[in-house]
């Protein structure tokens, strides 16, 4: 797809102090995501530096910008824009320590407001650089979360999902504020769910991820899983037609399934490299519109069967309708109804 063909658009609500992991496929989605970003920062004078490589070199950045961009050369001859390859950065900042790279980026921020600019914006694919040693970057991408909170900065880092998986996942979006990652054909907000929390914190996310509206059923159990089904494609599997739900019904639907994805993390399929994890759902008519779900975990042994009912299976029960929680002694299977 030519870039002249893509929408730019889907990226224009990030805000200052933002620190988003972005998890892409392919090169046309890593440059769809990025030339959109970049393209809503020059729109609000901010001060851009994309970090190319990876799948994307400087040479093809610059191409995408500039079609993208009708006085994108004339930005960069400003000093507005610039394009850094991966042999560049890494001469400039390869010998660096953690530190020393943060106080870098703040630097080149005090220095963007003095002369005139509303902040900074940076994104590209660094991690592909530190591949030999990610625990290194993982904790740089956690010094760089700590340090942008507040800040009149905004950082995509990109991480490609052909190199990484599993853990890496998980790890590289507990170092950021939230990710994102395309659905449908956009770019929405993820997030790793916790018991509590509400069901999300990207309040200025685009109106498509808002809790407490209309959707449908695989929505909001894609929302609940997208960063696990980013991380264990293969061990997550969903089924089901789709099923429109109305406000109220959503969010019985995401608290029963918060509890469930809860204690699916901390004690099950989850929490080991080996449990699966298979959910369904089917729409029944009969006197009234009804969607039964099922919950089905497997893989997990060495799992203790409780001899009372806990504190989630009575949230559950009490949350939606005809709730059988069944524990064997490699898994667990949770069956439910829910009005409409």
């Amino acid at each position: 797809m030519h870039v002249s063909d893509r929408s730019y658009t889907d990226l224009d609500w990030l805000r200052s102090g933002d620190h988003v992991c972005q998890f892409y496929d392919t090169a046309e989605d890593l440059a769809e995501a990025l030339i959109g970003y970049f393209k809503a920062g020059l729109e609000r004078n901010e001060l851009c530096t994309w970090v190319a490589g990876g799948p994307l070199g400087a040479e093809r950045a610059n191409s995408e910008m500039r079609a993208a961009v009708a006085d994108f050369d004339g930005r960069v001859a400003a000093g507005q824009m610039r394009i850094v390859g991966h042999e560049e950065w890494s001469r400039t900042y390869g010998t660096s320590s953690i530190a020393e790279r943060v106080e870098s980026w703040l630097s080149w921020k005090d220095a963007a407001l003095a002369s005139g600019y509303a902040g900074v914006r940076s994104g590209g694919d660094l991690s592909s650089l530190y591949e030999s040693n990610l625990d290194e970057f993982v904790a740089y991408e956690r010094a760089v979360d700590k340090a942008f909170k507040g800040q009149p900065i905004v950082a995509l880092c990109s991480y490609c999902l052909a190199r990484y998986s599993g853990k890496t996942v998980l790890e590289a979006m507990q170092s950021h504020g939230f990710g994102i990652a395309k659905r449908r054909g956009r770019w929405v907000p993820i997030e790793v769910w916790h018991r509590g929390q509400p069901p999300t914190r990207v309040a200025h996310g685009p109106s498509q991820s808002q809790p407490y509206q209309e959707t449908d059923l695989a929505t909001v159990v894609e929302g609940l899983l997208a960063v696990h089904l980013l991380a264990y494609p293969e061990r997550i599997t969903l089924e089901g037609a789709f099923v429109p739900l109305p406000a109220a019904a959503a969010a019985r639907l995401r608290l029963a399934l918060c509890e469930l994805f809860a204690n699916a993390t901390k004690f099950g399929a989850l929490a080991n490299q080996q449990g699966t994890l298979a959910v369904k759902w089917h729409l029944s008519v009969n006197g009234s519109r009804r969607v039964s779900v099922t919950w089905a975990e497997r893989g997990t042994s060495g799992l203790t069967i409780p001899e009372w009912v806990g504190f989630g299976t009575q949230v559950i029960a009490g949350t939606v309708e005809n709730c059988v929680r069944v524990f064997e002694a490699t898994g667990m299977r949770c069956t439910f109804e829910l009005s409409l």
